[in-house]
């Protein structure tokens, strides 16, 4: 779009009058709304995405710190079919792929849908790679936003996820796109033309623009081609400002501002923050939402430069309210001295003798026995959550009787799916000691367990049904998703779910010894990795504060895959991979990143400050360092939860 050339910054191509504010453009037709001096809250509406505060959506104050939302590009200059339309796709029911026979609503997103995302991944991939190549190898902050992009679509792929967790999956990884497709514009088209003086007259309709009321800052964004509205009382209007065409208030009737609802039942996304606009809001619509829901929202960020041109001063820092968990929430504060439960009789330092368990690993199974298991070593209170991510994978095997041990493992196999998804993206306040799982698991959640009462009972009598307790017990761990549940986890004539096999709940009275162990295996690697990680953000969270895509990419990195930590739905491994690679070559990678990854804890041992190279990694090397990493690991989960790690197992073949 050209505007007249007689138009300079400070004149009005259109005009408009909002409240007591005179808002002029000289480079649109039209003037936005200005949504910035009510306290409005920053939550994620019906859609996933953030109403009218949401500088993805519509114009907001300009902010020196992100300056480059000038250029994100306007939903209406790319309909459908341009490739761009992806960026503001939402998902409907029908793009939610259930789990077939799960009695929870958990899926993965379409995968045509999946593929439309991947499509925006790719360009501005190869955008950026592009740019970096001018670069002389400077590492930008872009480049993990890339990295973050590439592994939340990997999240919408092969993770289990409600249709509520889904939808603002999809919306973060669309941020994502619009904030690194939009830095590139600002650095490569619009912070030239102001840094060099030398304008342009032609504006960029399909850039967001901003508001600002700083004259100079007016003009730059002006003579860049940015569009612009310029924010003044009336007793700022020159009397010779020339005036194209004054025009009403320009309102978001199409942003979404209703609250998510399923069903009949409204269940909002949690409020991230709340006040003016400004530098706050475009912060916190900036975080991935399912990071930032535990954070104290009114915690200020320090700038080195002003920010928002509408900004003001902020009074005090608000200190937060509790010390955050390993795990990302805010733990319950109990300091008793833990004794151990009737249930825990049996010695956990080793497996029990079972044919349903894998063979154990050498040197984990080292580690474990020459643990130093003085409680006066414990580091108290606890400052990690202590539970269990996932069931012991011998408590799930623990019941003698053949009706008990069925109900144990069908229930986790059909509960798994959304627990899984739970524990990697919105893991609980607190994790289940293994009496919660116990009561769980044996809560007989089948049809039979609802039907007429017992001999002898009155069916009259008030109190918690059967079905009632269940209910309790399964909000203990699940939350509002329960409510979701259609009837009961499982018949004992129909079938739950395992990797994509179809298992007989009548077959589990007497499980299939591979099946079995498979799923034991699972729950120990998943046990492991999740553990691992919560003890890596405790002990290293200098590292994670200071460059969390960083930290969480080189966690990943110690598995094999592309689903990050989790594991659910991919085909069982044949053979043991990653750091239990039967290979040197093949176990070199996955060992020199569990290594780096465990040297920054203290008291690392200095065998595991120097990597591996593949010109020295001998068999002997490879077994002191294994034997090393696996014995420091155990020793230091031992101190901070004072009870043995979930430790990995060899695969079942």
């Amino acid at each position: 779009m050209r505007p007249a050339a007689w138009l300079q910054s400070y004149d009005a191509l259109a005009v408009a009058i909002q409240d007591n504010l005179v808002i002029t453009t000289p480079n649109m037709t039209f003037i936005p709304k200005f949504h910035h001096f009510e306290e409005e809250n920053v939550q994620a509406r019906a859609d996933g995405r953030f109403g009218v505060v949401d500088c993805f959506q519509w114009p907001q104050a300009y902010d020196n710190v992100f300056c480059n939302s000038v250029c994100i590009p306007r939903k209406e200059a790319y309909p459908f079919p341009h490739p761009l339309h992806w960026a503001w796709y939402t998902p409907e029911q029908k793009d939610f792929k259930t789990i077939p026979g799960n009695s929870f609503p958990v899926g993965t997103l379409a995968s045509d849908k999946v593929e439309g995302l991947e499509s925006l991944l790719k360009l501005v991939d190869k955008r950026v790679q592009d740019w970096r190549a001018n670069r002389q190898g400077k590492k930008d902050v872009i480049v993990n936003h890339v990295v973050s992009l590439r592994h939340g679509i990997s999240r919408l792929k092969k993770h289990p996820l409600t249709f509520r967790d889904l939808l603002i999956f999809v919306t973060d990884a669309q941020r994502l796109f619009l904030e690194i497709h939009s830095f590139m514009d600002w650095v490569l088209i619009a912070q030239p033309c102001i840094s060099s003086g030398v304008g342009t007259v032609i504006v960029n309709s399909e850039w967001m623009g901003a508001f600002t009321h700083e004259s100079d800052m007016c003009n730059k964004l002006h003579m860049a081609g940015v569009p612009v509205w310029y924010v003044r009382t009336m007793a700022y209007i020159p009397a010779n400002m020339k005036v194209h065409k004054p025009v009403l208030i320009t309102h978001p009737d199409d942003i979404v501002i209703s609250m998510y609802v399923e069903g009949n039942r409204i269940r909002p996304y949690d409020i991230i923050h709340r006040g003016e606009g400004g530098h706050q809001h475009q912060l916190h619509v900036r975080r991935l939402y399912g990071g930032t829901t535990f954070r104290n929202p009114d915690i200020a960020v320090p700038s080195s430069a002003p920010s928002s041109s509408f900004a003001t001063p902020s009074s005090s820092a608000l200190a937060p309210s509790s010390q955050t968990s390993a795990a990302g929430r805010a733990p319950k504060q109990n300091h008793k001295k833990y004794r151990r439960q009737p249930w825990e009789s049996r010695d956990k330092w080793k497996d029990p003798e079972s044919p349903y368990l894998p063979p154990s690993l050498l040197h984990w199974d080292d580690a474990l026995k020459t643990c130093n298991k003085d409680p006066s070593h414990v580091h108290m209170p606890y400052a990690i959550d202590r539970g269990y991510r996932f069931p012991e994978p011998a408590l799930l095997l623990g019941p003698k009787l053949p009706e008990r041990l069925q109900g144990y493992i069908a229930t986790w196999l059909a509960c798994r799916p959304l627990w899984i998804g739970q524990v990697d993206h919105d893991p609980p306040h607190n994790y289940p000691s293994p009496q919660l799982w116990r009561n769980f698991l044996g809560s007989r959640l089948t049809t039979q367990s609802q039907g007429a009462a017992p001999k002898g009972k009155d069916p009259e009598k008030k109190g918690p049904t059967a079905a009632e307790k269940r209910k309790a017990v399964m909000r203990d761990l699940f939350g509002d998703d329960v409510l979701e549940t259609q009837g009961d986890l499982f018949a004992r004539e129909g079938s739950v779910e395992f990797r994509g096999e179809q298992v007989l709940v009548a077959s589990l009275a007497n499980p299939p010894r591979r099946l079995t162990q498979r799923i034991t295996w699972e729950l120990f690697e998943l046990g492991f990795r999740y553990e691992l990680r919560d003890l890596d953000r405790y002990l290293a969270h200098k590292r994670w504060a200071d460059d969390p895509i960083g930290r969480e990419q080189l966690l990943h990195s110690i598995f094999p895959g592309e689903a990050g930590l989790v594991m659910w739905s991919e085909q069982f491994p044949e053979d043991n991979y990653g750091m239990w690679n039967n290979t040197l070559i093949g176990l070199l990678p996955y060992l020199e990143k569990f290594r780096e990854l465990i040297c920054a804890w203290d008291d690392a041992p200095p065998l595991l400050v120097v990597p591996l190279t593949p010109d020295s990694f001998t068999d002997t090397k490879c077994w002191e360092v294994m034997h090393t990493v696996t014995t420091f690991y155990v020793q230091t989960f031992f101190r901070h939860f004072g009870r043995p790690p979930i430790v990995p197992h060899s695969i079942p073949l």
